[in-house]
């Protein structure tokens, strides 16, 4: 098996900057852009937020996110690392009527970009892998 193929896709907002698997399929509602396997169950959507005083605390970000679906944070189920740019990226994994939910938060001082997965299906390896690679590749511009 050969290397991936990615694209680049850049913002509508022109500030951050991403590459996904070449076989999946982007489209942009409203500024909203989503991205997702042809024949897949889900999609992976981003939401890009900018600070005009402070920067961005992740995770009271993340607490206010899981807040809105009547979650609790629980940093045992809240997985932290950081992109090679520097980025805080905090992920975590939920059910909600009966679909998967991964959310990903990715603060980088007063830009701040929310990414959600969502699917009817468990995801497979591989699209755990794709995920990965899609959050990883984030550029903050």
């Amino acid at each position: 098996m050969g290397k991936p193929i990615y694209k680049q896709f850049r913002s509508p907002q022109g500030w951050y900057s991403l590459l996904y698997p070449a076989h999946w399929e982007s489209l942009v509602v409203e500024e909203i852009p989503a991205f997702f396997e042809p024949n897949g169950s889900g999609a992976l959507q981003f939401y890009a937020f900018e600070s005009k005083t402070e920067s961005f605390d992740a995770i009271q970000e993340l607490t206010n996110y899981l807040k809105i679906h009547e979650l609790e944070y629980d940093e045992d189920k809240v997985a932290e690392f950081r992109n090679n740019q520097g980025s805080l990226i905090l992920a975590s994994e939920f059910y909600k009527d009966s679909r998967l939910w991964i959310v990903y938060l990715i603060a980088n001082g007063k830009k701040m970009i929310l990414a959600t997965y969502n699917a009817d299906e468990e995801i497979s390896d591989q699209l755990f892998l794709e995920l990965r690679n899609i959050i990883s590749s984030i550029k903050i511009i």
